[in-house]
């Protein structure tokens, strides 16, 4: 396989997993929302960081969520392809391991940065449990993530 196609397969299998894997990290924290384990909407509170409003915070928040879905991807799929392991199970099992890392990474900047200084009062307080349900979504992007990358012909 010559560069150009392997580039042309890198980067469409990485924006085909950022966008299924930013909808399944979506998906699993609106589900632990829903059931009232955590409180929040993690688009809108992205968003009103920027805008410092809800005017128009929802709209910025899809578009950054929805780009760095995208911009992980290109990094996760990198890594997986780095390591050699664009095969199932192993893509599945590491992109589980690599969200989980990444998880815990943004909840704890979450918990002890973000919410202090977050401008929507509704958004200032994260406890353990909107950690978690961050820590959950990562698990859930890098999981598709390396299932996407696992089911594509990279190699």
């Amino acid at each position: 396989m010559n560069l150009t196609m392997f580039l042309v397969k890198y980067l469409c299998t990485a924006l085909i997993a950022g966008v299924l894997g930013g909808l399944a990290m979506e998906g699993a924290m609106w589900l632990i929302a829903r059931g009232g384990l955590a409180k929040g909407d993690m688009i809108l509170a992205l968003g009103s960081l920027l805008t410092k409003s809800r005017v128009n915070a929802y709209r910025t928040g899809l578009v950054i969520h929805a780009t760095a879905a995208m911009g992980f991807a290109l990094v996760y799929t990198l890594l997986l392809v780095t390591l050699g392991y664009t095969h199932l199970p192993l893509s599945f099992m590491t992109g589980l391991g690599v969200g989980a890392l990444h998880g815990v990474i943004v909840s704890l900047m979450l918990v002890w940065v973000v919410a202090d200084r977050h401008p929507l009062e509704e958004f200032k307080e994260a406890d353990l449990l909107v950690g978690l349900s961050h820590v959950a979504g990562h698990v859930a992007y890098g999981g598709v993530v390396g299932l996407v990358v696992g089911l594509s012909p990279l190699l």
